[in-house]
């Protein structure tokens, strides 16, 4: 029975994305990363070793693992995105071109041109990192905050095109002339989503959503990696809005409106690998895992423990990424290992983070282990995004300061929309409350003035780096 178990737990672990499934904090991780919080990470998807941040000090940064290269000393800036005049909420990096987008509360996107790692070079001895990033163009106006942007294929020309989300349209860009050739409403049509047992949902439905949630303010954007051209959005009326792009990018059409966070915000969206499944979560203290496939039906509702406030997806590792198995039980359960495998390859995994300062896995679809990554057990920093790698070994996570905390004064949490202050006012964002053109600080602040900046840091659990310390152990 002991060798029954522990091969059991083997095989449940070797369906777990790596970093969860062995992975370790790195100590090289920048512990200033950004003077004020973080609102997004993203993994560059065209080489292993960038990853880039979005913050409130105005800036997005680009960071170098230099880990994965011969020599390497570990995680290094590898250029600063300089030139917003508010808070970048947003990162995204085109799949195959050496850009970055950054979208910021300035109502504006910067396009930087990023230079792959090992070809960067020190511009002068005052700015070291400034040649290894450079501004190509800047998108807008926006009707507000940025909270979307994803690049969605070529144009017409082959040239990329740009996704972006503000107020409550989707905006399709052409890079190349750089401006606007599309602007595509949302359907306001909103259905519940059926399908899958709830024991959990916050309030009766015919409960009235306070104005200042309507009529759905875009928090988010994500695309399904092409598979069927959608994008999607969580929407500050509870609602998740798809759009479905046309063959060149060029043109969306508003496809369906779920309302999969009644009586709540929905704030973050993930599509799972292959496009099949869509994750949002809310407010109200759900992830609600819908299927496109099937009208957007809900397969899946999932109340972690604590509020999700990032997501995204991992495809399940195949039999090949573990090395655990001794000699003498690999080929007995090698059989039984390849077929649990491949149950799990399909679905993949969900990566949520919390501000309970925790990062947690389950799978998308279907029963699986699951499991978590915290930074610290006795200092909680309130975690607001998460990003994973390609294949799961590397988990990045960011959010609040520590000395922050996590409180919002009474004064802001009872005082409704400020006039003339934009779509958003004082009103809660997806990171809980926001600066809007100086009418309120990061912490409720009136009057436009920002308390004092502390500095936020970057958590990342690496598989690898566990890997390498169990080699030297044996």
């Amino acid at each position: 029975p002991t060798r029954a178990h522990a091969s059991s737990v083997r095989r449940a672990r070797m369906t777990l994305p790596p970093a969860f499934a062995r992975g370790a904090r790195r100590a090289d991780a920048p512990q200033r990363a950004h003077y004020g919080r973080i609102f997004d990470v993203a993994c560059c998807p065209w080489d292993d070793s960038l990853f880039a941040t979005a913050g409130e000090d105005e800036t997005a940064r680009v960071w170098r693992d230099d880990s994965r290269s011969s020599g390497g000393s570990g995680i290094a800036s590898h250029g600063v995105c300089r030139g917003h005049k508010d808070e970048v909420v947003r990162v995204a990096w085109h799949p195959t071109m050496r850009i970055l987008a950054s979208g910021s509360a300035d109502g504006a996107v910067a396009v930087w041109k990023v230079a792959p790692s090992g070809a960067e070079r020190a511009a002068s001895a005052h700015d070291p990192d400034e040649a290894a990033v450079a501004r190509v163009d800047v998108l807008g106006p926006h009707p507000g905050e940025v909270y979307g942007c994803s690049f969605v294929g070529d144009g017409e020309g082959g040239g990329p095109m740009l996704a972006t989300a503000a107020g409550t349209d989707l905006r399709l860009w052409d890079l190349e002339a750089a401006v606007e050739v599309a602007r595509v409403p949302p359907l306001r049509a909103a259905k519940e989503p059926d399908g899958s047992p709830d024991e959990t949902v916050s309030g009766p439905a015919s409960k009235r959503k306070p104005d200042r949630w309507e009529p759905g303010f875009l928090f988010s954007l994500s695309g399904d990696g092409g598979a069927r051209g959608l994008l999607a959005s969580a929407c500050s009326d509870g609602t998740v809005k798809l759009w479905g792009l046309d063959g060149n990018a060029r043109s969306a059409t508003a496809v369906a409106s779920v309302a999969s966070h009644p009586n709540a915000l929905a704030t973050a969206t993930a599509f799972l690998p292959c496009g099949n499944l869509l994750a949002s979560a809310g407010s109200d203290g759900r992830v609600v895992v819908c299927d496109v496939r099937r009208s957007c039906q809900a397969v899946r509702r999932i109340t972690p423990p604590c509020v999700a406030t990032g997501l995204c997806a991992v495809q399940a590792p195949r039999t090949s990424s573990f090395r655990e198995r001794d000699s003498e039980s690999e080929a007995c359960d090698a059989e039984s290992d390849a077929a649990a495998t491949e149950k799990a390859t399909p679905g993949g995994y969900l990566l949520m983070s919390g501000r309970d300062g925790v990062v947690r896995a389950v799978r998308g679809e279907g029963a699986g282990p699951s499991a978590a990554l915290s930074p610290s057990e006795t200092n909680i920093t309130p975690l607001l995004c998460v990003a994973s790698d390609r294949d799961g070994a590397r988990v990045f996570a960011a959010g609040n300061t520590r000395e922050r905390g996590n409180e919002v004064p009474e004064s802001v949490k009872t005082s409704g929309p400020a006039s003339g202050s934009g779509p958003f006012g004082v009103s809660p964002g997806p990171f809980g409350f926001v600066r809007r053109n100086g009418n309120l600080g990061a912490l409720g602040a009136a009057g436009g003035a920002k308390p004092r900046a502390e500095p936020a840091e970057i958590f990342v659990w690496d598989a690898l780096l566990s890997a390498g310390e169990e080699d030297e152990d044996t």
